[in-house]
Parts: C-alpha cells; structure tokens; sequence
C-alpha cells in the first residue's frame, strides 16, 4: 500500500523492525530472504508502473514512470547491535579497528566487500560511514559513538571515510549510493542527540579545522570521483 499507493521514495530495513530474521536460520536463508524481500518491494513499484492511469485533469491515459525505491541499511560491521544482517554476510570490521591500521588501503577493501554484497542483495543506499570526528568519548554512556567513527584525528577520519567510500562504490559497481554521517559531527558534542538536542560548543574556525574537515575531504575535496560521498546524513545537532 505504502509503495503502490503513497508513492513513498524507498525504504530502510532494520533489524529491531523483524526486517531481518536471524534466528534459527542458515547464514543462507537470512540473505536468500532478504534478497528476497526487496526484490519483492521493487517489483510492486515496477508493477504500478505497468498500469494505466487516468488523467484527472484531461482525461487522457497514461503509463507512470518506473522509478525504483531506495533501499537502504545501516552496516557498519562488528556484529550487533550496528550490523542489520548478522549471518550470511563476510564479518567486517568497525571503523575504529579499520582507523587503529592507518591504512587507507585496508578501508577501501572492507568497502569494496561491503559494496559488493550490498549491490548482490539488491540495496542501492548505505546509510554510512561514520566521519565523526571522536573528540569526547562518553564512555558511561550505552549508545555512544564508540567504535563507530575511524578515530580521533580529523586527517585520518577523513583518509579512512574517504576510502572506504571509494571501496563501496567500486564494489558495488557505483550501484550503492553512500550517506556520509552524522553531519556536522557529533564526536565532540555535549550529550546524545537520542536524548535531546545536542551541542557543539566551537567556533566556526573550531568546526572547520576539526569537527567537519573529514566532511570537506568526502565532498569538495575529495581528490578523485569515487570518494565523493552522495549524500549526507544529518544529525539534529
């Protein structure tokens, strides 16, 4: 109904919404279902399509245009709770483990494997990476950014987001679109924006040199198409 009738521009499918289902099942089923799952979802979409329609306003019939749905994830390897499929697909890891080599060649290649498989599946949008810049760990805290982000440097923050965006879209064949996040960077902010609105106390040079330099490195900077992030995840900062 939502895609058929609403017209809604895509989808994200999460674990803790029971779009995956691990439990009991082969590594081969879990995929196998949600291949089949977003096929599925793809397929009422280009159904609608293939029905002609009225013009209210002259009359006249027409066919509407196939637009597929954006189906997208959040991956970002380690296992739960930031993985949605947990079997089925190669065991990445985190970013920070990725940051902790300073190699930006080890990123690309989590990528490119991550793009791949994604692009197999049938998802077209990673809702990821991380490119905070992790100023203040909130240790006590059971939802901070953790290992998430690439580390705490903003130079190496933006190498490592930047490869890892150029490895999605190689893998993926740039069939996978990549959302960059949480813009303008939560890694020194105040508090969780789960909990309330949070706050970055910095001046705008601060911002600039810090907090959203690994932002400019994935867009205008970036030194070569692939690592162009294609979209930007924003966070109620």
């Amino acid at each position: 109904s939502l895609i058929t009738e609403h017209h809604i521009g895509g989808v994200v499918l999460l674990a803790k919404n029971n779009n995956f289902i691990d439990d009991g099942q082969s590594p081969e089923q879990t995929v196998r279902e949600a291949y089949s799952t977003i096929r599925e979802m793809q397929e009422n979409e280009w159904g609608y399509s293939q029905q002609a329609r009225i013009n209210l306003g002259t009359g006249e019939s027409y066919f509407p245009a196939y637009i597929p749905l954006f189906i997208g994830i959040n991956q970002e390897g380690d296992g739960y709770p930031y993985d949605q499929i947990l079997h089925g697909m190669t065991e990445l890891p985190n970013a920070m483990t990725l940051g902790a080599t300073w190699n930006p060649d080890l990123a690309s290649q989590a990528g490119n494997i991550l793009g791949k498989e994604l692009n197999t599946l049938g998802f077209n949008l990673l809702l990821g990476p991380s490119l905070d810049v992790l100023e203040s760990p909130q240790i006590e805290l059971t939802n901070n950014l953790g290992t998430r982000t690439f580390g705490g440097d903003p130079y190496w923050v933006g190498k490592m987001g930047s490869a890892y965006i150029r490895g999605i879209h190689q893998g993926s064949e740039w069939r996978v679109a990549v959302v960059a996040k949480h813009f303008p960077g939560y890694g020194g902010s105040d508090r969780l924006p789960e909990e309330e609105v949070a706050t970055v106390r910095k001046s705008l040079d601060e911002l600039t040199s810090f907090d959203l330099a690994p932002f400019f490195t994935a867009t205008g900077n970036a030194l070569v198409p692939e690592e162009v992030t294609d979209a930007l995840l924003t966070s109620h900062i």
